[in-house]
């Protein structure tokens, strides 16, 4: 698992360094760095023949983010958060990996769409796939030129039931995870 969370965090450090070094490669390409945090809202549902139940938990996120310039009116916006979802006394931890198209609407507004991975990063998660895929969609207004809001939610696609189907017969049994995040980043 270390070595799964490490090759993440260096590749995704990777994509943070690209700069303009090489002009033959990079033309003109604004690049932006920046922090960001906020609160979390965790949805795990479980569905089952048309049947659901969902679990709701709460807590917080952080992170850091890149924002490349492709044009005028959209950037690419790579992200790698920490996710500490608190429930029932007990912690859940698990890295986010937002790889977001933004979209300015005006100069201040814009709108956010692209994949999200997720991976748990818990030991006690039995019977759940660690990986996970989902897709975000959010808005974001930039206060300044420095401070920025965003509210994001993710639908997971990917089922994180790791059960032989066997286990349950005939029935299409199903756990999604879902994301709520409102957050305040900080462009350098």
């Amino acid at each position: 698992m270390k070595k799964i969370i490490l090759s993440v965090i260096v590749a995704f450090c990777s994509i943070f360094t690209v700069n303009a070094q090489d002009e033959n490669v990079i033309t003109n390409t604004e690049v932006s760095y920046g922090v960001k945090a906020g609160y979390n809202s965790f949805v795990a549902r479980a569905s089952a023949d048309g049947n659901s139940v969902s679990v709701d938990e709460s807590g917080f996120y952080f992170g850091i983010f890149a924002d490349f310039a492709v044009s005028d009116k959209f950037n690419i916006q790579p992200e790698l958060q920490y996710v500490v979802i608190t429930g029932d006394g007990d912690n859940g931890n698990v890295l986010v990996v937002p790889i977001l198209g933004k979209y300015a609407v005006s100069e201040k507004f814009n709108l956010l769409a692209g994949p999200q991975l997720d991976y748990v990063l818990d030991d006690d998660a039995e019977g759940l796939k660690r990986l996970g895929v989902g897709l975000a969609l959010g808005l974001a207004f930039d206060i300044n030129e420095n401070f920025i809001i965003d509210l994001r939610y993710s639908l997971g696609i990917s089922n994180r039931l790791d059960i032989d189907d066997d286990d349950f017969g005939d029935q299409d049994v199903k756990v999604k995870f879902n994301y709520v995040q409102v957050g305040l980043g900080y462009r350098f």
